[in-house]
């Protein structure tokens, strides 16, 4: 499977996209609250030449920017990959499952895991599910290793690990274990069930943790 993964890497979904549990939200401000007034006047785009089109460009590869994240390396069922913006860079092993259940509904349905560091932002290994369907959000899935079980929270059609203290200690399951199950529910109320391969990641971690310091 990883294989169509290799071509047309998908980027990782951020935690900070991740749903906040009840009580924790920000309040609105009085001025955030405020309807507008009146719609922002339009501002015409100035065409750009075809010379400050060019000096852009090699700004941006001279910034090192590129769209396309790049393939680090292949370790058993997991790749390594990095992904740079200026001089910001994205590095995470990316996995998808062994097995998809059921498999009627979800055939043509990718899922992936990511497990991703961003040193500018001072994250290490933060995992983040993309499930391919729309779930409830705030609904609760679980993440089982190796027969330990840990909750998962999802928004949209994505998961995240609910509580993020003991994400650091998930990562260290998951580098030790063999298999992982990630269960979750549909917007419509479907129960599925993924089995991903643990082989390889304890590598496919350690190479994102080499590019990423």
């Amino acid at each position: 499977m990883l294989g169509i993964a290799l071509f047309c890497a998908p980027v990782p979904t951020f935690a900070k996209e991740k749903p906040v549990p009840a009580g924790e939200a920000a309040e609105t401000s009085a001025e955030e609250a405020k309807p507008a007034s009146a719609k922002p006047k339009a501002v015409k785009e100035k065409p750009t030449s075809d010379k400050a089109k060019s000096k852009g460009d090699e700004k941006a590869k001279v910034d090192g920017d590129t769209s396309k994240p790049e393939q680090l390396g292949s370790y058993g069922d997991w790749v390594a990959y990095i992904a740079k913006a200026g001089k910001e860079k994205t590095c995470y092993a990316l996995g998808q499952p062994k097995e998809r259940q059921p498999k009627g509904k979800l055939k043509d349905t990718p899922g992936y895991i990511f497990i991703s560091s961003r040193p500018s932002e001072g994250i290490r290994n933060e995992i983040a599910i993309n499930l391919g369907y729309a779930t409830k959000d705030n609904s609760v899935g679980t993440a089982d290793i190796d027969g330990e079980s840990y909750d998962l929270v999802t928004k949209g059609t994505n998961a995240w690990i609910k509580d993020q203290t003991r994400e650091k200690e998930i990562v260290g399951a998951l580098r030790g274990g063999a298999k992982l199950t990630i269960k979750a529910s549909s917007l419509k109320g479907t129960a599925t069930s993924d089995l991903y391969s643990l082989k390889g990641l304890a590598d496919a971690l350690a190479r994102v943790a080499q590019e990423c310091k």
